[in-house]
């Protein structure tokens, strides 16, 4: 005759009680538990428990306690037995899960996975989800595993070669098209895009961006800065560098001064990276920055010599006034301050012949080389 199944709770068939405490030595209602032994079994965490008192045919006394709460706790167990057991939501599932992690339990381990691989998740309960699984360090369910794994090479190559279209349609600035291809990309940089997703549009932004540099195509030069400056990391990094140490931008840079002012884009973006550098957002070589500093020392003199009203004549253009020389000013000396004293010193003895070519008042870089060696000099040792 078959064997009747186990039933979690059965007083005539138990020959385990279970004594549960939980946290502040509260005891639980319903103790004791009415468990069986050969179903304990499949926890390592009774086995253990066990082992030292199968000596008497009498029901065995085990005392659990518990941080866990009481129900998670018992259900877990009930989870041992053969019975249907169903999960009320995916959080009271990952509870369960980390009880079971505790006990050993690899059946009901494994029976919380499937439940999880099979359910819909939100996004904060699919955090939560790799938050647990992470502090656990189980070994997942190969379908599990598929599921939380966000490589999906086919998507990064798709996704690159929509960007290369709409990356060509700034290139090409073709009419309504363009506007088409400014959303597209500016919506995937915004916040609530996943990581892989910037990365790729970065690494295209800027493999046009140095294209646009080597071909001289400063007009797709400004509209790529525009969303490069968007960008983060080692991408927007390299932005950076390229916009100002490359001589061809200055150069343009420098023409656009003398023929009808400063495009904004390339002039606040290098007023970010100066200060970025400055604050120590953003790191580069030594001699990179005295590169950098000593490109756009030309640049702040054209400033000082045209003052006038550019942006009456053109949205697009700023005014070179005193506030947005102050603001250069501020971001320069940024980096000359990240400078060795030496370097200090030779920046401001260029700064002043650069302003004395172009007959413009010394005073500020002469006050500053003035402070340099005075300060040289106090702490030289007598």
């Amino acid at each position: 005759m078959e064997e009747p199944q186990l039933r979690f709770g059965a007083l005539s068939s138990a020959d385990v009680k279970l004594w549960l405490t939980g946290q502040n030595d509260r005891n639980y209602e319903g103790n004791p538990v009415f468990l069986h032994s050969v179903i304990l079994k499949r926890s390592q965490f009774f086995v253990v428990k066990m082992s030292e008192r199968w000596s008497s045919d009498k029901p065995t006394d085990i005392r659990v306690t518990t941080s866990h709460d009481f129900d998670f706790f018992l259900k877990c167990i009930q989870l041992m037995y053969d019975e249907p057991v169903y999960f009320s939501n995916i959080e009271e599932c990952l509870a369960i899960l980390l009880v079971a992690s505790e006990l050993l339990a690899d059946d009901c381990i494994n029976k919380c996975m499937q439940y999880l691989e099979a359910v819909r998740w939100s996004v904060e309960q699919e955090s939560q989800i790799r938050d647990v699984l992470s502090s656990l360090g189980l070994k997942l369910l190969p379908d599990l595993t598929a599921r939380l794994d966000k490589k999906d090479d086919n998507h990064i190559i798709f996704l690159e070669k929509i960007i290369d279209e709409m990356v060509s349609l700034i290139k090409d600035q073709q009419g309504r098209n363009l506007e088409t291809a400014e959303k597209y990309i500016a919506d995937i940089l915004k916040g609530n895009t996943c990581r892989e997703d910037v990365e790729v549009c970065g690494r295209v932004l800027l493999k046009e961006f140095k294209s646009s540099i080597a071909s001289y195509n400063f007009r797709t030069i400004r509209l790529l800065i525009h969303f490069i400056t968007r960008c983060v990391g080692e991408i927007l990094k390299a932005a950076f560098v390229a916009l100002c140490e490359d001589p061809k931008i200055m150069r343009y840079a420098m023409a656009t001064s003398i023929d009808s002012g400063f495009n904004e884009n390339i002039f606040y973006t290098v007023i970010s990276f100066m200060q970025a550098i400055g604050d120590g957002k953003t790191t580069i070589s030594r001699a990179s920055r005295i590169s950098l500093l000593t490109t756009w020392l030309p640049i702040m003199a054209e400033m000082c010599r045209k003052r006038v009203p550019y942006a009456l004549y053109n949205s697009n253009l700023i005014n070179p006034n005193l506030a947005n020389l102050a603001k250069l000013d501020k971001a320069v000396l940024n980096v000359v301050e990240s400078l060795p004293l030496v370097d200090r010193r030779s920046i401001c003895v260029e700064w002043i012949r650069v302003y004395k070519k172009y007959d413009i008042d010394i005073a500020k870089p002469f006050t500053l080389f003035k402070d340099l060696q005075d300060a040289h000099h106090k702490s030289t040792p007598k």
